[in-house]
């Protein structure tokens, strides 16, 4: 319980990151970035291990873009229900999805 805290707080402040930096994404507050973290994670839970028949194929289809392509769906949809988080478009969904990601193992390498 206490890691799965941990890296949603992580979530949250590279979700920040990202959004101060990448152009078309924004977040508002630590507040709303820890919901689009909490958003993500259950959309993630869903699409990957409930839905996996659909999402593993799809990835390996596609040779690994379909997974860009997947986790930026979700991050458009997380920003649908997240309304202090705010992202353009797909292609910059997908570039903040690989960016959060990036932060994320920087940021847990850091302090591990």
């Amino acid at each position: 319980m206490a890691s799965t805290l941990v890296q949603l707080l992580v979530n949250a402040v590279s979700v920040l990151l990202v959004a101060a930096f990448l152009p078309g994404m924004r977040a508002r507050s630590f507040m709303d970035a820890l919901g689009f973290a909490v958003v993500v994670a259950i959309l993630n839970a869903v699409a990957w291990k409930v839905l996996w028949f659909v999402s593993i194929p799809w990835t390996i289809l596609t040779l690994g873009i379909g997974a860009f392509i997947l986790n930026g769906i979700i991050f458009l949809i997380a920003q649908k229900v997240v309304r202090g988080v705010e992202i353009s478009g797909c292609f910059v969904a997908a570039i903040a999805w690989f960016l959060v990601s990036a932060c994320n193992a920087l940021i847990l390498g850091i302090f591990h």
